[in-house]
């Protein structure tokens, strides 16, 4: 039964998430319409050299698989960096050269991807210290490129305003830009599954299709907080993790952004949105976008757990 509707129900699953996302191609403004042209986003990937679990992946084959779709579709990432993996299994470097080399972007994600609410702030800034030995090394040969992005592990800037500050004006001073998200998504949760149901074709199809719903609906709730916050919408950042399911479903996830109008930018283009310079003044515990952080500056309801999934979710979707 499996093998005589696989490729039926592939494409039905995949056009019906198209058709979902479609919906949100031309959006309704207080300025008239968004058409497909004012829509641009940019790609990051978070864990590199790569996020587990692996089942009998290598850190390399994933990264190249995504590297090679990225290549094919004319699509510049950014990719941010969990340095101890590296020390762990040392084969990891060439992931990072494999991104340099084909133009992307690689950044700092600290030591051992630390969390900033659970560490007293210097024992933070010194995850963030070592954390460049590896990329700096990378970034140097030829083409040499700027490796100083930062992004917060958990997107968590700070449960304090002292860490806030301090942490902030210490990357600052060190020469370094914080990598923005503007579209959460828990991705990696897709991983496990997919490693667990590899040899059943018809559960990585339906896993295809909740992965790509799931990131649809969470543009769908970032196109609304940008109108909301910035009466437009602004150069987007995805927030992906570099994990197996990712990898896989990446080829389908291009085709899924394409056809709501999105053109794709680089992360530096995608940074250079004025919107990026709006001051946020957010403390707490939560883990926010760029979007809800100035929501919450400005006493703007939002919701940190919006769009978010849970293993159980997914799992319950499942056939």
């Amino acid at each position: 039964m499996i093998s005589l509707g696989t490729g039926l129900r592939k494409r039905l699953l995949f056009l019906l998430v198209l058709a979902t996302s479609l919906a949100g191609w031309c959006l309704e403004t207080s300025s008239g319409l968004l058409l497909a042209q004012d829509k641009e986003i940019a790609l990051t990937f978070d864990d590199l050299p790569g996020l587990g679990p692996l089942g009998f992946w290598r850190p390399r084959e994933i990264s190249n698989m995504a590297l090679r779709t990225m290549e094919d579709r004319k699509v510049k990432a950014a990719g941010f960096v969990v340095e101890e993996k590296i020390d762990d299994d040392f084969s990891g470097y060439i992931v990072l050269q494999d991104w340099i080399s084909r133009g992307h972007t690689l950044g700092n994600q600290t030591y051992s991807d630390v969390d900033l609410n659970e560490l007293k702030t210097d024992d933070f800034l010194h995850h963030v210290a070592d954390g460049q030995k590896y990329i700096r090394r990378a970034s140097i040969a030829p083409p040499r490129v700027n490796f100083r992005y930062f992004r917060y592990p958990y997107l968590h800037q700070g449960n304090t305003e002292s860490k806030k500050k301090e942490v902030a004006r210490t990357l600052y001073n060190a020469g370094y830009e914080i990598a923005h998200i503007t579209v959460k998504t828990t991705d990696y949760l897709f991983n496990g599954l997919y490693v667990e149901n590899e040899d059943n074709p018809l559960i990585i199809e339906q896993l295809r299709t909740l992965y790509l719903h799931h990131i649809a609906s969470s543009l769908d709730y970032s196109e609304r907080q940008s109108q909301a916050v910035f009466n437009r919408n602004i150069r987007h950042i995805l927030w992906l993790h570099l994990g197996v399911a990712t990898a896989n479903f990446l080829e389908d996830l291009i085709t899924m952004l394409e056809n709501r109008g999105y053109q794709f930018v680089s992360f530096q283009e995608a940074l250079s949105d004025p919107a990026y310079q709006t001051e946020e003044t957010y403390v707490g515990p939560h883990g926010l976008s760029f979007i809800d952080r100035v929501a919450a500056s400005r006493g703007l309801v939002s919701d940190p757990k919006e769009g978010e999934l849970t293993v159980r979710d997914i799992e319950s979707r499942l056939d």
